[in-house]
């Protein structure tokens, strides 16, 4: 236990240093900002949001980089757009380009509900987010680029699972800052997923976590 002012040889209360400590605001205020919202109201995003949460996920920084760390730079990561109240943007499923900051249309109609009813408990809730945005990556390549990589030549594997998790803690964090409600979904089918048709998955890759993005309503959970 952490009491105030307490320390010892074993431990070290860090809990007196944070009104004095400089990180008080800019990124430490979206850590203590970010929730998982699973209720969502009515309020359309703006194409400017949703740009905001791809540009978080997977937009250039400088250079060829992007704003996740990839291993070797390899960028196996693809974000996917399902559209549904998007003010400036017609109901769709889209692709993120980074090397364009564009989206490009892949099938028109709002997909929400198809996309959410793939997950095992979310989707009667899900289906009501303005938007979904989907991290999938290209697994197989990974595994061959690092082939040479213990264990058992599956490194790469891992690389591309941590490179989703650090895309999906930027889209949480610009959500927060933004005045947005997300939240990760990991929990689906990847099957029923797989085989959507219009498909929602690029060839070749695995569904690794999908977000639901929207203006939160009164009622708050997580």
């Amino acid at each position: 236990m952490c009491l105030s002012g307490l320390m010892t040889q074993r431990e070290v209360c860090l809990e007196p240093l944070r009104s004095t400590s400089p990180g008080t605001g800019g990124l430490a205020s979206l850590l203590m900002r970010r929730r998982s919202t699973r209720r969502f109201g009515t309020q359309p995003l703006s194409i400017a949001q949703v740009a905001l949460m791809a540009r978080a996920a997977q937009g250039r920084t400088t250079g060829e980089r992007r704003s996740c760390p990839s291993a070797h730079a390899s960028y196996p990561l693809t974000l996917t757009v399902v559209a549904g109240k998007v003010d400036g943007l017609a109901a769709g499923i889209y692709q993120y380009e980074p090397e364009r900051d564009a989206l490009t249309l892949i099938a028109d109609g709002d997909h929400r509900d198809r996309v959410a009813g793939t997950t095992l408990v979310d989707h009667a809730w899900l289906r009501e987010a303005a938007a979904l945005l989907l991290l999938s990556g290209d697994l197989e390549a990974a595994v061959q680029h690092f082939a040479d990589q213990q264990p058992l030549g599956r490194r790469g594997a891992r690389y591309v699972w941590l490179e989703a998790g650090h895309a999906s803690q930027n889209i949480y964090l610009q959500a927060a800052e933004a005045d947005l409600g997300a939240v990760l979904v990991a929990g689906f089918d990847d099957d029923r997923l797989l085989g959507l048709t219009p498909a929602v998955v690029p060839s070749g890759q695995h569904p690794m976590g999908l977000f639901g993005v929207g203006h939160p309503d009164d009622r708050q959970s997580a």
